[in-house]
């Protein structure tokens, strides 16, 4: 079974900005062997050279690529034309061992955590093509927008940077913190160093106004300052940023396939918080065979 779990900085950070918007696992035991893989990365733990040439070099790290799907996937559509290399790949898959699994049951982790510390586990394969359709649209900034601590906000903040973008985030917080000055703690560090301009909204503003409608003023106000933002939705989730989960699984594949015991996963096992996820599992369910003989 194979369970799915999920810089450089800027010389003269912007300024806070604090406006407040509108104002008024349990794997469950089979009878025959089984093998679980789970996910936050992208290698597998073996000694083959090959999985090691097959790691982010130094000439492929901020590259823009064109890019070619799976021939599994290659009838979905539309497919995105570039892609950035911003990840450390492939991340490994490593054999985990946890006490009192069912008889001839095995769990492997994929370790998504691993692809890169600065951007947050897996959030970084989304951002690797919707950064590159940013790009191609001639962008100069991104938005987007998330909670208070979010990891896809500071993974897009990063990754912003090292684009040389500027990155506005629109944060969700309590009523009580939403005109105070956040702070430097977790996430809120990472994007303070990066330049990041912050905006803070409530929780009951967020869920009376919505992500789509909060982002689309701010985008204005930048467009009437002559700015040109790219938007990306809460959590990077959209058609686009489903590429980078396909990814994963050609990752996976090309992984089993250079292992020399030619290990087969019988159940995928995913942390889910997001649609995204449910594609990413409907997709390897109905159209790969590599996780069954």
């Amino acid at each position: 079974m194979l369970w799915s779990a999920t810089a450089r900085l800027s010389a003269n950070p912007s300024p806070l900005h604090l406006p407040v918007f509108n104002q008024s696992i349990t794997v469950l035991g089979k009878s025959k062997p089984s093998r679980v893989c789970c996910s936050p990365s992208r290698a597998m733990e073996t000694n083959d050279d090959t999985s090691k040439a097959k790691g982010l070099s130094f000439d492929d790290f901020l590259s823009k690529k064109p890019y070619s799907p799976p021939t599994w996937a290659s009838h979905l559509k539309p497919i995105p034309s570039h892609v950035f290399s911003l990840a450390h790949l492939p991340t490994p898959i490593h054999k985990w061992n946890l006490p009192n699994l069912p008889q001839n049951t095995e769990v492997w982790l994929k370790r998504d955590d691993l692809s890169g510390m600065q951007l947050s586990g897996n959030k970084v394969r989304k951002l690797e093509f919707l950064l590159a359709e940013a790009v191609a649209q001639g962008a100069d900034c991104i938005i987007t927008i998330g909670g208070i601590q979010s990891n896809h906000c500071r993974a897009t903040a990063v990754a912003a940077k090292y684009l040389n973008l500027d990155s506005y985030l629109i944060l969700r917080t309590s009523k009580l913190l939403v005109d105070k000055d956040p702070g430097l703690t977790g996430n809120l560090l990472v994007e303070r160093f990066m330049g990041a301009h912050i905006q803070l909204i409530s929780k009951e503003e967020y869920a009376k106004i919505g992500s789509v409608a909060l982002t689309n003023v701010l985008k204005e106000q930048l467009l009437k300052e002559g700015r040109r933002p790219y938007v990306i939705p809460v959590g990077g989730s959209n058609s686009l940023g489903t590429w980078g989960y396909i990814e994963a699984m050609r990752e996976i594949e090309e992984q089993l396939q250079i292992r020399s015991n030619r290990v087969k996963f019988d159940d995928i096992v995913v942390a889910c918080g997001r649609f995204m996820h449910f594609a990413f599992v409907m997709i390897l369910i109905t159209s790969m065979t590599l996780f069954k003989t």
